[in-house]
């Protein structure tokens, strides 16, 4: 199926003259919206690529109707390859499949991993930078938040009155393992093995208690 995508600002005012070349190029269906930029959400246009199958045809008018960046058109160039899709931009005289659509897919992800690689340099060059300046990175010591203090104490009443890892870290909104385990050492009693006395079991009501102000002290306030 051949299927028609036009886009137009409230500016623009192209609508009908889009509309009318993509029903004289043979489109079967259009998708058209009209937007106040080009950075609006593109209801229309993820509807379109959701209607698309493998074998069908996608028709614009010009490249820049899918997006203000070159980045966007390649990414959705790649899409539309991998789906099975051809792909023809008419004002820029563009027909885009098999090897035309591999070679611009296989760039696509070239361009990706160039901006990430080059972001990631630049990411470690300015703390390079900034670590010659005397910037210190990471929090200061002691400046903890207030609220996380209880959390070490918590951790051991929970993991003492048998609750499961996973679940303790549930409850903290914990994500790392490691950081319960050191919490577990930094409480661990410190008498011998012999002189050590069992931990008071929490009753049923306790437990819940203790359960249910951990849960609001990590998620309500989002503290972790």
């Amino acid at each position: 199926m051949r299927i028609g995508y036009a886009y137009s600002s409230k500016v623009e005012q192209q609508q009908e003259k889009q509309l009318l070349r993509l029903k004289e190029s043979g489109c079967e269906r259009i998708y058209h919206e009209i937007l106040p930029d080009l950075r609006s959400e593109r209801i229309q246009l993820k509807k379109c690529l959701d209607s698309l199958r493998s074998g069908d045809t996608l028709v614009i008018c010009r490249l820049d109707r899918i997006g203000y960046r070159v980045e966007q058109a390649l990414e959705l160039v790649d899409e539309l390859f991998r789906m099975g899709v051809t792909f023809i931009s008419l004002d820029d005289n563009l027909r885009i499949s098999g090897l035309t659509g591999q070679v611009l897919s296989h760039f696509a992800q070239v361009l990706t991993d160039m901006k990430e690689d080059v972001f990631k340099a630049r990411c470690l060059e300015g703390r390079i930078e900034a670590k010659k300046k005397g910037v210190k990175f990471g929090r200061k010591e002691g400046s903890v938040n207030k609220h996380n203090r209880n959390k070490p104490q918590q951790c051991r009443q929970l993991y003492d009155n048998g609750l499961p890892i996973s679940r303790i870290m549930t409850l903290l909104n914990i994500r790392s393992y490691s950081t319960i385990y050191r919490y577990l050492k930094q409480t661990a009693p410190s008498v011998a093995k012999e002189d050590a006395v069992k931990p008071a079991r929490l009753s049923k009501k306790e437990l819940q208690k203790l359960k249910k102000e951990a849960f609001d002290h990590s998620h309500q306030l989002n503290l972790f």
